[in-house]
């Protein structure tokens, strides 16, 4: 089936995009920062430079990103901050993982979605077939990476407004402002939100098969995967599970050793701190 091509839609996509010499100056930064060390000292340079001319607001920019139309926020979101500059240089291998399994009924969990990153690149792949479930508990997060997904005509993700514990019930979120991506669960939250368990989520969709599973939840990812590991009937398990593991001193549980025990293997720890689990047919 032939790509399908950017086509404009009734929306205001467009209306804040960069002048032409910033949109330049993300193109540099984005070739910088695969540079190494000197490139990403070159980089901060016209980081500055780019704020120096765009002011440091909370703007709002609308771009092209691997063949997607974006609305992202220049600040308060490391995710979409990365997106605009870098996104050459952001989760390569571990997307890249995914992307070459997607295809005909494919089903991802993007569990941590933010303002799409992933949902959006392997559901684009995915062409309308499979399903994409992209889960993110802040809701005005969920509300842009689904304003994301309609200005691409993007139909085949299901969306869910709550976030993943061991058991149904609610939690508090601490809403960190300056990056919206390192929001957590914590005693000290002050956004309540509804928690369901990734195996409830996974049988309420009716899904008889999930290929791939992201799990980025700042430091929560054993109470998500632990019991799934645990409960899940083996049909329901993976081929890849994808986890960050920059939070690994607050989890509780051992869930590498569940993941052991249902036949994962550790395939790679990549630069952006993510462990690459792959599960070997019983």
């Amino acid at each position: 089936m032939a790509k399908r091509s950017i086509k404009p839609k009734r929306d205001d996509y467009g209306a804040h995009a960069p002048p032409w010499i910033v949109q330049q100056i993300y193109g540099a930064m984005n070739h910088l920062y695969k540079w190494g060390y000197v490139g990403q000292r070159l980089f901060g340079r016209v980081f500055w430079l780019e704020r120096l001319l765009c002011g440091n607001g909370h703007d709002v920019v609308d771009v092209e990103r691997f063949g997607l139309r974006w609305r992202l926020r220049r600040f308060g979101n490391v995710s979409e901050s990365r997106l605009l500059r870098r996104p050459d240089a952001f989760e390569v291998e571990e997307v890249s993982t995914v992307l070459s399994m997607a295809s005909g009924d494919f089903v991802f969990v993007d569990i941590g979605a933010n303002c799409g990153y992933w949902s959006l690149r392997i559901a684009n792949k995915l062409d309308g077939c499979g399903v994409v479930l992209a889960i993110e508990p802040q809701p005005d997060v969920l509300r842009r990476l689904q304003h994301n997904a309609k200005i691409n005509g993007i139909s085949n993700i299901e969306y869910f407004n709550c976030a993943v514990g061991a058991r149904a019930g609610h939690a508090m979120l601490e809403v960190d402002h300056r990056n919206l991506g390192r929001s957590r669960i914590s005693d000290k939250g002050s956004l309540r939100v509804e928690v369901r368990s990734l195996l409830d989520i996974i049988r309420g969709e009716g899904l008889k098969h999930v290929d791939a599973i992201k799990v980025d939840v700042e430091g929560y990812e054993d109470r998500v995967l632990k019991p799934f590991l645990q409960e899940a009937p083996a049909v329901l398990l993976p081929t890849v599970i994808i986890a960050e593991i920059s939070w690994s001193a607050s989890w509780d549980k051992d869930w590498f050793m569940s993941g052991k025990e249902r036949g994962y293997r550790e395939l790679k720890r990549t630069r952006n701190h993510n462990v690459i689990l792959v599960r070997d047919l019983e």
